[in-house]
């Protein structure tokens, strides 16, 4: 049996080179399309896997803050579910205005639940951690619903997908597995403890089959896009940067006092769980509407590196400055 270590240290080696992963799983999808064209029937159970263990990162008493937190609460989801998408409509109307379906995208990519990954930044950034975890809670708790309402509200009018499928889909492959792994947190802790390191290997190898799959679905429609394909990378780079941007725009408006707000609120503003945004896009929408997810995931993890070190600066400039007064 593989011990707990050596999956630990396996897990760890694998986000380690995660970026080069994607790039390699990327073009074993374009080489054996065939092959994993083939693979997208489990898509669905793939997704699911993928929010069970998600799950089991979050705990019932994350949602017990929601009380004390509401009002940040409130204004974190105002700006990931408001300004964030809107600011992604404008952008892809704007930039790629003939091809609705990567402007969809880039929608869906800003509604995401928040990624599990922006609590590790939010910590290593000195953030306020207890907001990140009920904040990663309630967007996974919540994705199963708000991910086809907001889809139809922005983009229903410019791609055709089947929200009420979409509905009764994540109903299963979302909803159903988070409370499931909520409830198996909350009564069986040692055991999911136990289990995680396991899951989590699982999930990133679910991941990179799913970006295989992606590859293999999407290479017929961006072969010819030439340097289409080049604006397209540099729209998700500035909607990534942007969305860092409002989130720590409006946390400095609202918390000028909170350093910890800020950095939380940028991370949670940021980052998104694209792994499960590829087998959504997979599953339910038009083709190229998974580009632009595929590529926030080679993106996303840089991009919270650079912010950290300009976090970082910034918060100790502010500090210089409060020392010389």
């Amino acid at each position: 049996m593989v011990t707990n270590s050596r999956v630990q240290l396996l897990n760890y080696w694998i986000g380690s080179k995660f970026f080069l992963l994607v790039l390699v799983f990327l073009g074993l999808g374009m080489v054996f399309s065939t092959f994993f064209s083939s693979l997208r029937v489990i898509v669905n159970v793939l997704l699911a896997i993928n929010m069970f263990s998600l799950a089991l990162n979050c705990r019932l008493s994350d949602f017990g803050q929601v009380a004390s937190l509401w009002r940040k609460i409130v204004l974190i989801l105002l700006i990931i579910y408001g300004l964030v998408p809107l600011f992604a409509l404008t952008l892809g109307t704007i930039v790629l205005p003939n091809e609705p379906g990567l402007a969809a995208g880039l929608v869906l990519v800003s509604i995401l639940p928040v990624a599990i990954s922006s609590a590790f930044w939010t910590e290593t950034t000195k953030g306020n951690l207890p907001l990140t975890f009920s904040i990663i809670s309630i967007t996974t708790l919540l994705s199963g619903i708000l991910i086809p309402t907001l889809m139809k509200l922005y983009v229903g009018e410019a791609i055709e997908f089947n929200a009420s499928g979409l509905v009764t889909g994540l109903s299963k492959t979302v909803v159903a597995p988070v409370i499931g792994g909520l409830v198996i947190r909350h009564y069986f802790a040692h055991p999911a403890e136990v289990a995680k390191p396991y899951l989590d290997v699982g999930v990133r190898i679910c991941m990179l089959v799913i970006i295989s799959v992606n590859a293999a679905v999407i290479i017929p429609y961006v072969r010819g896009m030439g340097w289409e394909l080049v604006v397209v990378i540099v729209t998700i780079l500035v909607h990534i940067l942007a969305s860092y941007l409002i989130g720590y725009s409006f946390a400095y408006l609202a918390f000028p006092t909170d350093p910890d707000m800020r950095i939380s609120i940028s991370y949670i503003s940021g980052m998104r769980n694209n792994s499960a945004g590829i087998a959504i896009a997979l599953a339910y929408f038009p083709p190229l509407v998974a580009v632009p997810v595929i590529l926030s995931i080679l993106l996303q993890q840089p991009v919270a590196a650079i912010a950290r070190t300009i976090i970082e600066k910034r918060q100790g400039a502010s500090e210089q400055a409060i020392g010389a007064n």
